[in-house]
């Protein structure tokens, strides 16, 4: 269980194992290591040093200054302060009151976990919820909860409320609010059965329970791999399945299959980490297979990831861009050095010349996505007037997340820890950055009237569908 958020666009994450016919990647870029050469040289220098007062001439202020104040915590607090707990409230303190949002340390277990989850590889119901809320925002493709869709009375999906659980449908607990929800989760772990309750309609007690439109589930938590595009048209839904024979149609797991038709095809794509590329290119030979002639790349909700899926991605989605070595974006550095960030090839050509290509997106769309639109607008494979943003509050303005920074992750190679640290601002083709102001309707994208940024019916893609048609 996780709660929704944006996905940190970083360089440098670890690769998957690929799928059939992978993209070649693009190159990883190097850092210098930032926050150990304070950390680790305090961890290791004390030690070496214990007890040879005239170390201290070599330290920093700053650190002489911390050291200091530890020792006269450890001489006469009136409580013992373990030395684990210590640093970690000091790397704690940096990383809450330095650093921007997207920066962060991690503990070897923690670095080890991003490392797996970045490939896709994940342990858990693949049930992620919209920040402070029981209301799913992502089932994971591949995962428990994606499976037992086929079981339930509606599938399980973005949007639902997830309002009761236990080891049995007699043995429910209701909760209300994710607090509560959390709370009742914990209790279980890989390997346990759970008995779930999802709900269509928000409630907040029991009695509005009673009236509302309810599923019952039985599930495991078990390991699984995710899978991060869904694709649709002609009434049928695919997807990638690891272990159930690649490339499959999934229409009894999804409803997605069931909202498009004609001309139109729907790419959803979720996250660009794990095997991301692959599935993509999977898609579009679907694309191509199934004759359409328009595309809706759904983009609502994603939140990005890895540098070098996006580059795989796009390599296929810009039009007018060079044969060879397309700038996908540049990024400029602290020191004032500029790196051009390039696919390997211009693939347009090889499934959507002569094809129209839209993009949904929304307030939740950040990163990596938002710089895949950039390239897609620089390199004329869409126009803003292509592009459609989810407007929840009814005014027509509506706009994308606005994150033109990026990270990369640094580890240390002896502890395990690692931390990722803002290291770049990046631009489109053309120069231009969208930090803090994202793609908005003001540009020339449309609003398209919506509740949320998820409801359960997904009355937004239909009617972003609609508009598609009647072009």
């Amino acid at each position: 269980m996780s709660q929704y958020q944006n996905d940190p666009f970083f360089e440098g994450a670890p690769q998957p194992q690929p799928l059939p016919q992978p993209p070649q990647p693009a190159p990883k870029k190097k850092g210098k290591k930032v926050l150990f050469s304070i950390l680790g040289v305090v961890i290791v220098v004390a030690v070496f040093f214990a007890g040879v007062g005239s170390a201290s001439l070599f330290y920093d202020d700053g650190l002489k200054s911390l050291l200091w104040f530890k020792d006269q915590i450890d001489k006469t607090y009136y409580k013992d302060i373990s030395d684990e707990d210590f640093w970690a409230a000091a790397i704690q303190g940096v990383e809450n009151d330095l650093l921007d949002i997207y920066s962060q340390y991690y503990t070897a277990e923690e670095f080890d976990r991003v490392v797996s989850e970045s490939q896709g590889r994940m342990d858990g119901l693949g049930l992620a919820f919209f920040s402070g809320t029981n209301k799913i925002a992502r089932v994971s493709i591949g995962s428990p909860a994606f499976y037992a869709s086929k079981d339930a009375e509606f599938p399980i999906e973005t949007g639902l409320n997830l309002t009761g659980a236990g080891a049995s449908r007699e043995e429910l607990v209701s909760f209300f609010t994710y607090e509560d929800m959390e709370k009742q989760l914990s209790r279980y772990t890989s390997g346990d059965t759970v008995c779930l309750r999802f709900t269509q309609e928000e409630v907040h007690s029991e009695q509005e329970l009673s009236s509302a439109s309810n599923t019952y589930v039985t599930l495991t938590y078990a390991p699984y791999q995710e899978s991060y595009v869904l694709y649709a048209a002609d009434g049928r839904a695919w997807a990638y399945l690891n272990g159930e024979g690649g490339w499959q149609d999934v229409s009894a797991y999804v409803s997605l299959d069931e909202k498009v038709s004609g001309d139109t095809a729907v790419l959803r794509f979720v996250e660009f980490n794990g095997n991301a590329a692959d599935e993509f290119v999977l898609a579009l030979q679907q694309f191509k297979e199934d004759g359409k002639q328009e595309l809706l790349l759904d983009l609502r909700n994603d939140g990005g990831g890895d540098l070098r899926v996006l580059s795989d991605v796009a390599q296929y989605l810009m039009k007018d861009a060079p044969a060879q070595n397309p700038v996908v974006l540049y990024a400029r550095y602290k020191n004032g050095m500029q790196v051009n960030y390039t696919a390997e090839k211009n693939l347009y050509g090889n499934y959507l010349e002569g094809k129209k290509v839209y993009i949904a997106a929304n307030r939740n769309t950040a990163s990596a996505s938002e710089a895949l639109m950039g390239a897609m607008i620089d390199y004329g494979t869409v126009d803003y007037g292509d592009i459609f943003l989810t407007d929840t509050e009814g005014k027509g303005f509506a706009r994308t997340y606005g994150k033109g920074i990026m990270q990369t992750s640094y580890s240390n190679t002896r502890t395990g820890e690692a931390v990722k640290l803002t290291s770049a601002q990046i631009f489109w083709p053309n120069g231009n950055s969208i930090h803090d102001v994202g793609i908005t309707t003001e540009d020339g994208a449309v609003a398209v009237p919506a509740a949320s940024f998820g409801e359960y019916d997904d009355s937004e893609l239909t009617e972003i569908l609609n508009r598609i048609a009647a072009a």
